[in-house]
């Protein structure tokens, strides 16, 4: 109910590119991690992929950063979007 579908597919572009680079990094992030742990990259990988996503925690966090001014209207709105579009499952 906090998302503005008109809003974001103004921006798709922009959500798209946070979204990748959202699951980029946190994925090889989390597999030199757990690679640190000596397990295989195989499992390394499957592991930071399956970690990829952003957490649903972010949307009480970004509710609580709104309310108290630290982040804006239009990011406000594209960092929901990211976190809403990273928690769909592709695999």
């Amino acid at each position: 109910m906090l998302i503005h579908v008109q809003f974001l597919w103004n921006h798709v572009d922009i959500l798209l590119a946070a979204v990748i680079l959202v699951i980029i990094i946190k994925t090889i992030v989390v597999t030199i991690v757990v690679k640190a742990f000596r397990y295989s990259i195989r499992t390394a990988f499957v592991v930071g992929l399956s970690l990829a996503q952003i957490g649903e925690f972010a949307f009480v966090l970004l509710s609580r950063a709104s309310h108290l001014k630290l982040v804006e209207g239009k990011m406000y709105l594209l960092l929901l979007g990211t976190t809403a579009l990273s928690l769909v499952n592709f695999f």
